[in-house]
């Protein structure tokens, strides 16, 4: 599935930096976008260290960002020789989504990785989404983990 909107991803990442628990974080999860997702790789930019998710064994593992990456499973951007960290070091993780709904839930590409992901973890969650992307609902499964915040171009889901 495909995202079919687009909008401003430098308005969503001038959204994140004036967020909190963006701004207090040391230790940040980001993504690399693929399928039209909304690019935060301004965030780079920031004071922080950054890690990016690599998908290994049908888990997802958080791996320091490096600019030398190569196309990895899915099509996803990865650091060429990625050096792990562990999930319970990083502070807030910045989460993509083909869909969010108003109680901040989401539907991802249907694998579950970034629900199993976050779930045993106590980062907080933070979607990244086009105003597009933001439906009234959706449906919720067990393993589903829902986010804390859900960052749009014009307006922050609490």
């Amino acid at each position: 599935m495909r995202i079919r909107c687009g909008g401003s991803s430098a308005a969503i990442s001038a959204a994140l930096r004036c967020l909190k628990s963006y701004a207090a974080a040391k230790r940040v999860m980001i993504y690399l976008p693929i399928k039209g997702e909304a690019d935060v790789t301004e965030l780079l930019a920031d004071d922080k260290e950054f890690f990016v998710p690599v998908t290994r064994n049908g888990k997802i593992l958080a791996a320091e960002y490096s600019d030398d990456t190569v196309e990895g499973e899915f099509g996803v951007r990865v650091p060429v020789n990625p050096q792990f960290a562990e999930p319970e070091s990083i502070d807030a993780v910045i989460v993509p989504g083909v869909a969010f709904d108003e109680a901040k839930n989401r539907i991802g590409y249907g694998k579950g990785y970034y629900d199993a992901f976050l779930r045993n973890i106590r980062a907080v969650k933070i979607g990244a989404a086009f105003d597009c992307q933001i439906v009234d609902s959706l449906p919720v499964h067990a393993g589903d983990v829902g986010m804390d915040f859900v960052v749009c171009e014009t307006r922050v889901l609490r």
